[in-house]
């Protein structure tokens, strides 16, 4: 009986640990986020369609091998910029060309290119993107932003995606939707969610028995 009881105890802690976790003890990214953003800032919750995301300057088709100024753009007016603190965070993944950032503000990590920790307490960041030498291709980017409160955790905060397609002179092939990336990103967090659930009630279940 004290077997069975001690099984219980320990099985409502876990499940009490699990469910608190993801809101209190995820810490934030401050100083940029590799690979394991490359499908959301899930730490984060889920897409939050109120942060905006804009890139200026890109072309609707490409010329090869020419540079192009752009600018990264948040926005979100449910989270006002901290005048001290971090404001916001990205990481962009590029299949084509090759990216630039100003010193400073973007790094290259896992390939891919996200912020500094210099760079956080901004919403607006200069790059540049040089097109590919074939102006028959297509290039994607596919763009993660967060607009955060300045807390350093992860509630409260609201990312987004956007996956935007820039084909080549060249090339006259139909530009993919982009509502296919949220789908995708939204069929993700609820498989996690369905797998987090089958491992917790397997572990209870062998708790229990045993």
């Amino acid at each position: 009986m004290g077997s069975f009881i001690g099984s219980r105890f320990v099985v409502m802690a876990l499940i009490g640990t699990l469910l608190f976790l993801p809101i209190n003890s995820v810490d934030s990214f401050p100083n940029g986020v590799g690979e394991i953003a490359n499908n959301g800032c899930l730490c984060h919750g889920a897409a939050n369609s109120e942060t905006e995301i804009s890139v200026t300057g890109l072309p609707s088709k490409f010329q090869s091998n020419t540079t192009y100024p752009l600018q990264l753009i948040l926005n979100n007016e449910q989270i006002s910029p901290s005048e001290t603190d971090a404001q916001g965070g990205f990481r962009v993944i590029i299949t084509k060309g090759n990216l630039s950032f100003e010193d400073n503000e973007g790094q290259l990590v896992d390939e891919g290119w996200t912020h500094y920790e210099s760079s956080n307490q901004q919403r607006m960041w200069n790059f540049s993107w040089t097109a590919p030498a074939d102006n028959t291709t297509m290039s994607k980017f596919l763009i993660y932003g967060n607009a955060v409160n300045g807390n350093g955790l992860s509630n409260e905060d609201h990312w987004n995606v956007k996956e935007i397609y820039v084909p080549g002179e060249q090339n006259f092939d139909p530009i993919p939707n982009s509502e296919v990336a949220e789908h995708e990103l939204e069929l993700f967090d609820r498989t996690m969610l369905l797998l987090g659930l089958i491992v917790l009630l397997y572990v209870c279940f062998k708790m229990i028995k045993d």
